[in-house]
């Protein structure tokens, strides 16, 4: 049975990247189209031309509008065709000239999509409660990351304080004490969870970060997740001190297809916030991501089986939590069906969107 769900408001694409140029993204293998009305408003349709199919976002924005770039049909952000060139003016638009259009808000610095079929009334909120420091005092600095892995896993990393020890051991997770007790209360309700941990760092009294925060610091890591696919992370080093440094990460995944995410994540410091050093921190980002993803990327099944699959420990409260919450609504009949994520292009046409990804 399909793990994904519907019903729900996905991250799909960053605010600043969706200009009056219309923008491919790509979600359980379809192709949508992304652009920004005069008004301001983000528009999202299907970006396939009910006439031959063609992709929309090689269009161009005419009047709040979108042009196809074959025959140059006009679509209104409803998705309505309003104008056929070819046709006589007087020659009435069929009905089924028409794309399906898509409810759209922006909110944290992402753009959000629904998909589904509930009246608005009935939709999932979007994440409210964010810590209001993140868009107030800290410097923030966006990239992608594409992953060979499905998206549910990935967003399980990230919820994961126990592998900082094995994964991350060469880079961050020295400073853990190798035997540590892993164990935290899990707050819900029913849309998301939260969880903390806070452990004494480990390393060289003598190191400069620990200089700064006057020895070894306390490391406290606050994380959660918003159905269907988005997490924060925020990490503070010498929370007991005067100073601390407080850094976050917001991410949303977007699931090109079962075994292909595309990331976004948004980074936040305290520290350094100049512009010309964001690219330091993303590269330290990457670099953490990756050693993440050589493991993740290896994982069997890499959708999520049945919970009583796997084996689970304390530790995994955050993710059994995720797990759960997600399978309440595909009991409740939230359900991708296969027929609603089967590719409506190509697989060429999907590589290549793929592809455009990391360029």
């Amino acid at each position: 049975m399909s793990k994904n769900l519907k019903n729900f408001w996905y991250a799909c694409e960053f605010s600043t990247t969706v200009t009056n140029q219309p923008k491919q993204i790509v979600m359980f293998n379809q192709r949508f189209v992304l652009y920004r009305h005069p008004q301001g408003q983000v528009v999202a349709l299907k970006d396939q031309c009910p006439h031959r199919g063609a992709a929309l976002s090689l269009g161009w924005v005419d009047d709040g509008c979108i042009r196809c770039p074959y025959h140059g049909w006009k679509f209104q952000a409803d998705g309505r065709c309003i104008d056929i060139p070819a046709n006589a003016p007087e020659t009435p638009i069929p009905p089924k000239a028409r794309v399906e259009s898509y409810p759209v808000q922006e909110k944290y610095g992402f753009v959000w999509m629904f998909y589904g079929d509930l009246p608005e009334a009935e939709r999932s909120p979007l994440p409210s409660n964010l810590p209001e420091y993140l868009f107030s005092t800290m410097r923030a600095a966006p990239h992608v990351d594409l992953d060979r892995a499905n998206y549910v896993r990935l967003m399980e990393t990230n919820l994961d304080f126990s592998h900082v020890i094995a994964i991350h051991r060469k880079t961050f997770g020295q400073r853990i004490p190798l035997n540590s007790t892993v164990r935290y209360p899990v707050q819900e309700d029913d849309w998301s969870a939260v969880a903390k941990f806070t452990y004494d760092s480990l390393g060289s009294s003598k190191s400069l970060l620990n200089f700064l925060l006057g020895g070894r610091p306390q490391v406290t890591l606050r994380l959660s997740f918003y159905l269907p696919n988005f997490t924060l992370a925020e990490i503070s080093v010498g929370g007991d001190t005067r100073f601390p440094i407080k850094f976050a990460i917001l991410a949303g995944y977007c699931p090109i297809d079962e075994y292909t995410t595309s990331v976004k994540r948004i980074l936040f410091r305290n520290v350094l916030p100049l512009p010309w050093l964001d690219s330091l921190f993303i590269k330290l980002d990457w670099k953490l991501a990756q050693e993440d993803t050589v493991v993740i990327e290896t994982l069997v099944p890499q959708p999520l089986p049945d919970i009583s699959e796997e084996l689970h420990v304390a530790a995994d409260a955050l993710g059994i939590a995720l797990r759960k919450l997600q399978q309440k609504y595909l009991a409740k009949g939230w359900v991708l069906q296969p027929s609603e994520s089967t590719s409506d292009c190509s697989n060429r046409r999907v590589a290549r969107s793929v592809a455009s990804l990391v360029n």
